[in-house]
Order: C-alpha cells, then sequence, then structure tokens
C-alpha cells in the first residue's frame, strides 16, 4: 500500500511553520524553524525521513 502525506508551510520573514499530515489527517511532523538556509535544510532532511511514499 502506498503511504502518500501532504505538506503545508506557513512562510513567515523570521521564521516558517511546516505540517505534514497523512491520508487519515493525523500530523506526522510539526515544526517552526527559523528563516535561515541551514535550519531548513534540517526541516527537509526531517521530511524525507519520514517512512513514507510519497509527499504532496
Amino acid at each position: 500500500m502506498m503511504v502518500r502525506v501532504w505538506a503545508g508551510i506557513d512562510a513567515g520573514k523570521s521564521h516558517h511553520h511546516c505540517v505534514v499530515i497523512d491520508e487519515d489527517g493525523r500530523q506526522l511532523l510539526s515544526r517552526r524553524v527559523a528563516n535561515d538556509e541551514s535550519n531548513l535544510l534540517v526541516l527537509i532532511a526531517n521530511v524525507h525521513a519520514l517512512e513514507v511514499d510519497a509527499v504532496t
């Protein structure tokens, strides 16, 4: 069975907030990060580390 999730990002000047939910609406990740390249790269790595087939 394919596991798909959806990611949403609220982008701001100094911080961003990312939430990832699965097909049942369960929250898999909720993270606030500073608007900084290294923090954003960590966030992207965290999303990729979720054991899912596709992130939309």
